[in-house]
C-alpha cells in the first residue's frame, strides 16, 4: 500500500509539470512564430526555443503550487523511515511514477495542437516574403518597360471586383469592376490586350481612361496580362503608357508574360501538386500572342488585318464562307481565328473534316458537291442560329512556316453558282496564304524566306556556272522506286524527300543510335545560314515511286577542303515529311567522293537502315537514282541507291 502511494505521489505532480511545460511551450511558441518570427524573420526553431524557455520559467514558479494541489486532493507521500526511502524497490516505484506522470502530462499538454494551425506562421512568413517580392516586381516592371504606371490586381472572393494589391506610387488603392473595360475583358476571356492608343478603340471610356482611378494618369497605351490561379484567371497585371509616344512591343509582351507566369506560381497554394503548378505556369505562358485588340505596334492586331483578307478571299472565289483556322499545338485542334460569312466559331481536331485532313496531310484538299455526301462535314461548324452548317463544296489550303510545319488552314465553304471551287480559286487562295504565312510566323519570317530564296539562287548559279565552285558537288535527284510505307499507318506511303551532305569518313561505320535527333539539330542550325551544309530536295506527298528530276548543290564544309577525296563521302538520307511534328529519318546511303571524279558505270548501293531502327521500315527493293558531277574534275557518275532488303 505504501509503495502504491509512493508511486501516486510521485506521478501526480509530474503530470502537472508535463502538462504545463508542453501546453505553455506550444501556445507561446505558436504565438511567437506568427508574430515575432514573422516581423524579424526568425526561424520556427527560434520560436520553439523561446516558448520552451517561457514554459520552463513558469515551471519553476508553479512547482510548489502543483504539489500543494496534490496534497489537497489527498495524494501525499507516505511517511517512511530513511532506511525505507533508500531501498531499491522504493526508488524504483518513485522513478516509475515520475516517468509515467511526466509522459502523461506531456501528452495532455499537447492539446493545443487540436485547435491551433501549425502552418499559420509559415504561411504568414511566405505571405510577407511574397508581398515584398510583388512590391519589388512592380518597381522593376515599371523601370524595365519604361511605363508610367503599373498595377497588380487580384479578384476578391465573390469575383465582383479586382483589388489593387500592389501598384506604382502614382496610383491610389482602388477596386476595379471585374467586367469593366479592357481589364475586365482580360479576366473574362483570359486573353491579354496590347493597345497602342485606347482612344481609337470602341471600348474607350473617358471616365475610366482620362483620369485612371483618380490618379491624374491619362491612359494612352495599355498592356494587360492575365494571372492564373486554380485553373482560372484570378488577377491582372496592368502596365500603362510606354514612354512619351511609344507603344508596348513584342519584347514587352514576352517580359510581362514571363513575370505573370512567376506570379501565378507564387500565388499557388502549397497543397497544389507539381503538375498543377506546371499547368498554371503553362496556362499563363500559353496566352502570349492571343491578342484581342491589335492597335499595337508590337504585333498589329492580326484580326484587323485578317478580316479584310478573308473578306477578299470569299468575294474573289465566290464562297459562302471563308475562315482562317489556327493550329493549337497543345490540343492538336484547329480553332477559328477569323470568319467571314454566316458561320459560328468552332474547333476541328486535326485529321477530322476537310480542314483537319488538309493540315494532317500537309496538302490542299478540295471536294465538290458530289463528294460531300460521303465526306466529313465542316468539322462541327454551326450556322449563326446554332444548326449544323450544310457543306456542299469545300476548299482547304494549309498554312506553313519556313520550315514547312503547319500553322493552320484557310478554308472556303460552298462555291456559289458552281459545284466546286476551280483551279484558279486554288491558285488565288494559295497566293493569299503565302502572305498570311509571313504574318503568322512573325517578324523574322521575311528574313528566313529571303535566306531560302538566296540559297535557291546560289544553287542555280552553281549549276549554270560550275567554274569557281571546286568544292561543290552537283547532284541531280532523279527518282525513287518502291520506297517504304509508314510503319505506324497501314497502306500509307511516306512523304519522301532527300538530303545530301559531305562528311569525312564513312558515316555508316560505327554509327550510334539517335542519328535522327542529332541530324535534325544540325539541320535546324543550318537554316540560319545563307549556305547550307545539307542540300534538301522538295517533298513529294504520299508517293512510293516519286519523280524529282531536281538539281541539288552539295557544298563541302570549309573544314574539309584540304581533306583527301578518298576520305570524303556523300551521305544520302531519306526522310519522311510530317506537317505537324519532326520529320522522321527513314534510311541512308553513302557514295565515296573519289568515285565521282571520273565517269563511271552505274553503281547499285545498298541503302542501310538507320542505327537503332533496324526492321522499322521495309526497305526491300527500294531505290533512289541520283547523278553526280564534281567541280574537282570533269565527268559525271550516275548512281542508283538501292535499299538493303529488310
Amino acid at each position: 500500500e505504501q509503495l502504491r502511494m509512493v508511486w501516486l505521489a510521485s506521478a501526480l505532480p509530474f503530470v502537472g509539470f508535463g502538462f504545463l511545460d508542453n501546453f505553455l511551450m506550444i501556445v507561446f511558441g505558436e504565438l511567437i512564430d506568427s508574430t515575432l518570427c514573422v516581423s524579424f524573420n526568425l526561424s520556427t526553431m527560434a520560436a520553439a526555443a523561446i516558448g520552451n524557455t517561457i514554459s520552463d520559467t513558469a515551471g519553476i514558479f508553479s512547482g510548489g503550487a502543483v504539489e500543494e494541489l496534490a496534497k489537497k486532493m489527498g495524494v501525499e507521500e507516505p511517511k517512511l523511515e530513511d532506511e525505507q526511502k533508500e531501498l531499491p524497490v522504493t526508488k524504483a516505484w518513485n522513478y516509475n511514477g515520475q516517468v509515467v506522470g511526466i509522459v502523461v502530462g506531456c501528452i495532455l499538454g499537447c492539446c493545443p495542437l487540436l485547435w491551433i494551425d501549425p502552418e499559420a506562421g509559415e504561411r504568414l512568413k511566405r505571405e510577407k516574403e511574397r508581398e515584398s517580392v510583388f512590391e519589388s516586381t512592380i518597381t522593376k516592371v515599371q523601370d524595365l518597360l519604361g511605363a508610367e504606371a503599373v498595377s497588380l490586381m487580384i479578384a476578391d472572393k465573390d469575383r465582383r471586383f479586382l483589388r489593387s494589391t500592389h501598384r506604382s506610387p502614382n496610383l491610389p488603392n482602388y477596386k476595379w469592376p471585374i467586367d469593366a473595360g479592357f481589364i475586365g475583358h482580360v479576366v473574362q476571356t483570359g486573353h491579354f490586350v496590347n493597345i497602342a492608343d485606347v482612344r481609337d478603340e470602341p471600348q474607350y471610356d473617358p471616365d475610366l481612361h482620362d483620369n485612371l482611378v483618380g490618379s491624374g494618369v491619362t491612359v494612352r497605351s495599355i498592356l494587360c496580362m492575365p494571372i492564373y490561379s486554380g485553373g482560372k484567371v484570378n488577377g491582372v497585371l496592368m502596365v500603362v503608357n510606354k514612354g512619351e509616344s511609344e507603344s508596348f512591343n513584342t519584347q514587352d509582351e514576352d517580359v510581362l508574360s514571363a513575370v505573370c507566369s512567376h506570379i501565378s506560381v507564387a500565388m499557388t497554394d502549397d497543397e497544389k501538386t507539381f503538375e498543377e503548378v506546371i499547368e498554371t505556369c503553362e496556362k499563363s505562358m500559353r496566352k502570349r500572342g492571343s491578342q484581342e485588340w491589335s492597335m499595337s505596334n508590337a504585333a498589329e492586331r492580326r484580326e484587323r488585318l485578317y478580316q479584310p483578307a478573308l473578306e477578299g478571299i470569299r468575294t474573289v472565289v465566290g464562297a459562302e464562307v471563308a475562315a482562317l483556322m489556327l493550329l493549337d499545338d497543345h490540343s492538336q485542334e484547329l480553332e477559328t481565328e477569323v470568319i467571314d460569312g454566316p458561320l459560328l466559331e468552332h474547333k476541328t481536331p486535326v485529321g477530322k473534316g476537310i480542314a483537319g485532313q488538309a493540315v494532317e496531310r500537309g496538302m490542299v484538299l478540295r471536294i465538290d458537291a458530289a463528294s460531300c455526301s460521303h465526306s466529313p462535314d465542316a468539322g462541327g461548324a454551326k450556322n449563326e442560329d446554332g444548326t449544323d452548317y450544310e457543306v456542299r463544296s469545300e476548299l482547304a489550303v494549309p498554312l506553313f512556316d519556313t520550315s514547312k510545319k503547319c500553322l493552320g488552314v484557310v478554308k472556303c465553304i460552298n462555291k456559289v453558282g458552281a459545284e466546286s471551287f476551280s483551279e484558279d480559286d486554288v491558285q488565288y487562295v494559295k497566293q493569299v496564304c503565302a502572305h498570311l504565312e509571313t504574318m503568322l510566323e512573325g517578324p523574322d519570317a521575311g528574313i528566313r524566306r529571303v535566306l531560302a530564296l538566296s540559297r535557291h539562287r546560289m544553287q542555280e548559279q552553281i549549276f549554270n556556272e560550275p567554274e569557281g565552285h571546286a568544292h561543290t558537288i552537283r547532284a541531280t535527284l532523279q527518282k525513287g522506286e518502291r520506297l517504304p510505307g509508314r510503319p505506324s499507318v497501314a497502306n500509307k506511303c511516306i512523304d519522301p524527300y532527300v538530303t545530301l551532305s559531305v562528311t569525312r569518313g564513312n558515316p555508316m561505320e560505327g554509327q550510334e543510335p539517335g542519328l535522327a535527333k542529332r541530324l535534325w539539330k544540325l539541320r535546324s542550325q543550318d537554316r540560319k545560314s545563307a549556305t547550307r551544309r545539307f542540300a534538301k530536295s522538295t517533298t513529294v506527298l504520299e508517293e512510293s515511286n516519286p519523280r524529282w528530276d531536281e538539281k541539288m548543290a552539295v557544298i563541302t564544309p570549309e573544314g574539309l577542303h584540304d581533306v583527301p577525296q578518298e576520305e570524303l563521302y556523300v551521305h544520302l538520307l531519306l526522310w519522311d515529311y510530317h506537317a505537324l511534328k519532326t520529320d522522321e529519318l527513314v534510311a541512308q546511303a553513302t557514295v565515296p567522293v573519289c568515285q565521282l571524279t571520273s565517269s563511271s558505270a552505274s553503281h547499285s548501293l545498298e541503302l542501310h537502315p538507320i542505327a537503332g531502327q533496324e526492321g522499322t521500315y521495309n526497305l526491300y527493293g527500294s531505290r533512289i537514282w541520283v547523278s553526280f558531277a564534281t567541280g574537282m574534275a570533269p565527268g559525271a557518275a550516275t548512281v542508283a541507291a538501292t535499299a538493303e532488303g529488310s
